[in-house]
């Protein structure tokens, strides 16, 4: 697949980041992420521009989403109940659930980037609990502006080792240095989080 998306970036460009955003965000199994690290690459060797890979991303991730969220509004119970009947799927519902009632909208906004796995179920799951739209879509708005720009930065840092970049992109280290740049965005996003809730308390 690496190497499928390293020709596949440059050949059609913003379309390609458009479509496998939308794709991806709405639950179709293509790794939307390593195609923004390519693009971001890419970016930096001036052979596609930031701005507009970097919105054209961000839009297809949030109208996949919307497409999702409507979904689960319109027709939840028997979307879930099919997807229900895979292991994986059912854990990955269960998952969201638990996410969202915990957390509510900050749980949307952890599932576009540091929990992105199970992002599209949880699209699903804010449209069948009835999540009003205005909160889905704020939440949602953040997390894949941050989802974008982590993964286009990283792709950014390594573009003088393109070869090197996508070897590594096939291996569990690639993964393990964005797994660690996720969980240090997410520590801070906690830590900010408390402070909010700690001022209001005070207020």
């Amino acid at each position: 697949m690496t190497e499928s998306i390293l020709a596949l970036v440059p050949t059609y460009g913003l379309p390609f980041l458009f479509g496998i955003a939308v794709l991806a965000a709405f639950g179709v199994p293509v790794s939307s992420s390593l195609a923004l690290l390519v693009a971001g690459a890419f970016i930096a060797s001036g052979e596609l521009p930031f701005v507009q890979s970097y919105l054209t991303a961000l839009t297809g991730a949030i109208l996949g989403d919307q497409i999702g969220y409507q979904l689960g509004l319109r027709a939840g119970k028997v979307v879930e109940d099919r997807l229900g009947r895979r292991p994986k799927h059912a854990a990955q519902i269960s998952r969201a659930k638990a996410l969202i009632t915990r957390f509510g909208g900050v749980g949307v906004f952890l599932t576009r980037w540091l929990m992105s796995p199970i992002g599209p179920i949880t699209n699903i799951v804010c449209g069948a609990t009835n999540m009003r739209w205005i909160r889905f879509t704020a939440w949602d708005f953040f997390g894949e502006v941050l989802w974008a720009g982590i993964y286009i930065g990283i792709g950014y840092a390594f573009h003088g080792n393109l070869e090197e970049m996508a070897t590594l992109l096939g291996g569990a280290g690639w993964f393990m240095i964005a797994a660690l740049v996720a969980l240090g965005m997410g520590i801070r996003v906690v830590l900010v989080l408390r402070q909010h809730r700690i001022a209001n308390g005070k207020t």
